[in-house]
């Protein structure tokens, strides 16, 4: 099969603003469809060659023997990109036989839940960590010996990181992690074990034990690799840097050679495997295509920072875009909390705050250090980004209104699921089980239509008012309390409900701190010109654009920037030191995110002695001034 200029037409249509096209470097890799590694540049719009040669795929899905595509990905953020930017023209691919989700939900679909149907004769009610976390921390708590508890503790163990080991089934700390004891007949080791299996027969798994049970329930069936392989024609992995080590070896037990792979990335970007330094994706050196030239920054910023990474690469910078020098912005003791305020008058000064949907960030990559520094100490009341959570320690927080997004893709369905979600923790706090087994949304149901239909059928009437409420802004936590604290407790004949009161009786402040990321936002005005500047992480702003950030110095181990700062001057060293490693990683994702400006704070202990080599690297040095500038 081969791909046409009038197929890249069509998908310009589709993808592309009038006017644009896609020049020869991106059409040789949408037309290209052999096994392939894609390196591509921050902001050089890979996704968007990946979109147009799925768009040109799914117009072509007659493949011989009915085989699909198979496209993986690491977010559902992702997968929403590809529904939302392909439209009807992508409905294909997520129809058998093509399939187009995060490689977790793969592993869990095609390999776990058949797995745990194939060893338990049953399938899993839940795979997701935070039930997991809270199930498997009340069962120790519940059911282990004081004795055992307190010599467990006593060696900092979190139970809720042990795990099996892919291989062995021995219980380790992480997936990645040593053995939790040497001496595995030692009645601890034996406790949590049993524990652990118990939590895996009641059918609640975390994500990791997914991948333990595909691990084995491939090993007990080898022929899967026949079977996934006569399915999928193509397999297109997205992001691939941060694809996991037991991941690449899943996809190599079910992908074999008939298979055509590609796989898309940038290995200077990989920031989330820990376990190894400088990633685990083993590029194929003999095939690889390349998009060297970034849409997002300019000429100035790809010069200092095509250095700053593991592998060096040519960086082409966006000639459209305004040139600004990068800044080293220099900060002494007295004057560190002044930088977001120097910052803000750069971005004043070069009217970027004049543009369209402009973005300010200002990224770290350690939150908070006991004894040096971290994001705190340029803004004390920064506090660090939770992840969005599905299960809350106060019920109230089920029942808060959503955003626009969540409501749009999931309609009034995204308040009935919550609001079950709730009712099913009162029930694992009350530790009431059905068969033994912790009751699941449908099960719940099920019990209250068989065990007292009036019940039942309010229940269902509650929820379709329940969910227009909290749609217009009303109350519902007394209603829900009620139906908690009178029908439920009457259908399972509790005597004492006191375990809930927590739960029941949240304050609003409670609730905010658990359901809400926290607001980390710095706020300049000056001359009746307001700059808002947001505040967050590395690993919170990857695959972001910014107009302009503001890339922060903070300690981890030593710190980062002096760690570096050869790098910064324009000297690539190869290096094999891991920390080093992570330092590079992390700072090319920090300072590859804006388009227009770049500036990177700095103590004056760092630079001192290197000021005349970053300036012949590109960079304009900017001291702060030793007056005290008001905090806004």
């Amino acid at each position: 099969m081969l791909l046409t200029d009038d197929d890249i037409l069509y998908a310009e249509s589709l993808l592309l603003k009038e006017g644009e096209s896609f020049n020869d470097e991106r059409r040789n890799i949408i037309k290209n469809l052999d096994n392939v590694d894609i390196l591509a540049s921050p902001g050089s719009g890979k996704t968007t060659a990946l979109l147009a040669k799925l768009a040109i795929l799914s117009t072509k899905l007659s493949f011989e023997n009915n085989k699909g595509i198979c496209i993986l990905t690491h977010t559902n953020t992702a997968i929403d990109e590809v529904k939302s930017r392909l439209g009807v023209s992508g409905n294909n691919l997520f129809r058998y036989p093509n399939n187009c989700s995060t490689i977790q939900s793969f592993v869990n679909q095609f390999l776990a839940i058949p797995a745990y149907v194939h060893f338990y004769g049953k399938r899993p009610l839940r795979i997701d960590n935070e039930i997991y976390n809270e199930v498997i921390s009340k069962e120790f708590y519940n059911h282990l010996p004081w004795n055992l508890q307190y010599g467990i503790q006593k060696m900092n163990i979190n139970v809720t990181k042990i795990r099996f080991n892919l291989n062995d089934a021995t219980l380790v700390n992480g997936l990645y992690g040593n053995p939790i004891y040497k001496n595995r007949e030692s009645a601890s080791y034996i406790a949590l074990k049993k524990l652990k299996e118990n939590i895996m027969e009641e059918g609640i798994l975390c994500y990791d034990d997914a991948y333990y049970l595909a691990f084995k329930y491939l090993r007990a069936n080898p022929d899967l690799k026949e079977l996934f392989s006569k399915r999928f024609r193509h397999l297109f992995i997205d992001e691939m840097q941060d694809t996991m080590e037991h991941q690449i070896a899943i996809l190599g037990l079910i992908f074999d050679e008939t298979v055509i792979i590609q796989r898309i990335g940038d290995p200077n970007q990989a920031i989330y495997d820990g376990s190894n330094a400088t990633g685990s994706w083993d590029i194929n050196k003999e095939s690889i295509l390349q998009i060297s030239d970034s849409k997002r920054f300019s000429r100035k910023i790809a010069s200092v920072v095509q250095n700053i990474c593991i592998t060096p690469q040519e960086l082409v910078g966006n000639l459209m875009i305004e040139e600004i020098a990068p800044r080293i912005l220099v900060f002494n003791e007295d004057n560190q909390e002044n930088v977001f305020s120097h910052f803000s008058r750069l971005i004043i000064k070069n009217n970027l705050h004049t543009h369209d949907e402009s973005i300010f960030k200002a990224v770290g990559w350690v939150a908070e250090h006991e004894n040096e520094s971290g994001i705190t100490n340029y803004r004390n009341s920064y506090k660090k980004e939770l992840k969005k959570k599905q299960d809350f320690n106060h019920l109230k927080s089920y029942l808060l209104k959503g955003n626009n997004d969540e409501i749009i893709n999931n309609g009034s369905n995204y308040y009935r699921s919550r609001i079950l979600r709730g009712l099913l923790k009162a029930l694992r706090i009350m530790n009431e089980k059905n068969n033994n087994k912790y009751f699941t949304g449908r099960s719940f149901l099920i019990y209250l239509q068989e065990n007292n239909e009036d019940v039942f059928n309010q229940l269902l009437l509650n929820l379709s008012i329940w969910c227009l409420k909290i749609q217009n802004d009303e109350e519902i936590l007394d209603e829900v309390i009620s139906f908690i604290t009178c029908e439920i407790k009457e259908i399972f004949n509790w005597s004492d409900i006191y375990r809930l009161d927590v739960f029941l009786q949240a304050n609003l402040e409670d609730v905010t701190v658990e359901h809400q990321i926290p607001t980390n936002v710095f706020t300049f005005s000056e001359d009746d010109i307001e700059v808002n500047i947001a505040i967050s992480s590395i690993h919170g702003v990857k695959g972001e654009t910014h107009t302009a950030t503001l890339y922060l110095e903070t300690f981890y181990y030593d710190y980062d920037i002096k760690r570096i700062i050869e790098y910064l001057k324009g000297q690539h060293i190869k290096t094999t030191a891991k920390r080093k490693l992570q330092n590079l990683k992390m700072a090319y994702v920090g300072m590859t995110r804006p388009s227009h400006l770049l500036c990177v704070a700095v103590s004056e202990e760092t630079i001192s002695g290197h000021e005349e080599e970053l300036k012949i690297a590109g960079w304009e040095i900017e001291y702060l001034d030793k007056v005290t500038i008001a905090q806004p």
